[in-house]
């Protein structure tokens, strides 16, 4: 099994940063993007992505909007998603139920400012897409 490549859609170039230097670090590839338009686009041009570290508050397409469109069919299913924000988890569970947005394939959700340890432990071990072979 291969390993996991990840999209990063934050409009924050610090933390698209970090994001990058954590993904490099654990040898999974990494993709960016500035907004969920740009993500979405990325996404297309780019079927083998496996993960997302995605923002919600974010100018053109915000995460909502990512996620709205994203699960709106099948195709992205699979598709393992992390929400990083400094809103509150609570209020994106109300924001999602308000919209009926799909949010199955949302594996974790990291509240800005971030904790490496977390964020590394949700890529290696909350997921179950992630085996022994590719740690």
């Amino acid at each position: 099994m291969s390993k996991p490549i990840v999209l990063i859609v934050e409009d924050d170039s610090i933390a698209r940063f970090v994001f990058k230097k954590l993904i490099t670090r654990l040898e999974f590839t990494p993709y960016e993007a500035t907004n969920g338009q740009e993500g979405l686009d990325m996404m297309d041009k780019h079927p083998e992505i496996t993960h997302v570290f995605l923002d919600l508050n974010m100018p053109v397409l915000d995460g909502y909007g990512f996620l709205h469109y994203l699960n709106s069919g099948d195709k992205y299913k699979n598709l393992c998603i992390y929400i990083t924000s400094v809103s509150d988890e609570q209020e994106f569970v109300n924001t999602v139920r308000q919209r009926n947005i799909n949010v199955s394939n949302v594996r974790g959700y990291n509240k800005k400012p971030f904790d490496m340890a977390q964020l590394t432990q949700s890529l290696l071990y909350n997921d179950p897409s992630v085996t022994a072979e590719t740690k």
